[in-house]
């Protein structure tokens, strides 16, 4: 019997997620610290120190790695021009495109000049009500 196969059985209870053990929702709250926590406010000084030991070795360690590569050339105290401490150095090729880009953007400011936003609104009207009326849309319904 065939349509025995669809009738509905009655539910057991909530539907569940496959790979879930606890499907409750648990609100995200922050922890309270205790009084302890607060008056230690020394650690995030310490911690703030050490951090700075860690990055300090880091850069000596890179510093050797070069030397030891063989390139003649030592790294400055300066490390914002470092590719390798995370500042990015643009290739030849994007380069050029910025040129490009600050080009076209010159180009046109000298063309259109500098307009207001008054301005700027009055001649879109222009343009818009010398277009013919078949841009309009027709009205549907009744009126």
């Amino acid at each position: 019997m065939p349509s025995e196969d669809y009738t509905s059985t009655p539910s057991t209870g909530k539907l569940k997620l496959k790979g879930v053990k606890d499907s409750r929702i648990t609100k995200k709250r922050k922890n309270k610290t205790s009084k302890d926590e607060k008056s230690s406010g020394d650690t995030v000084d310490d911690n703030s120190v050490i951090l700075k030991k860690l990055e300090e070795e880091d850069l000596e360690i890179r510093r050797e790695e070069k030397k030891k590569k063989g390139k003649s050339e030592e790294l400055r105290d300066d490390d914002a021009e470092d590719p390798e401490l995370g500042v990015r150095v643009k290739t030849e090729a994007e380069r050029k495109y910025d040129e490009q880009r600050r080009k076209r953007l010159d180009d046109r400011l000298k063309r259109e000049g500098v307009k207001t936003h008054k301005q700027r609104v009055e001649e879109l009207n222009r343009y818009l009500s010398g277009l013919s009326e078949h841009h309009d849309m027709p009205r549907i319904g009744p009126g």
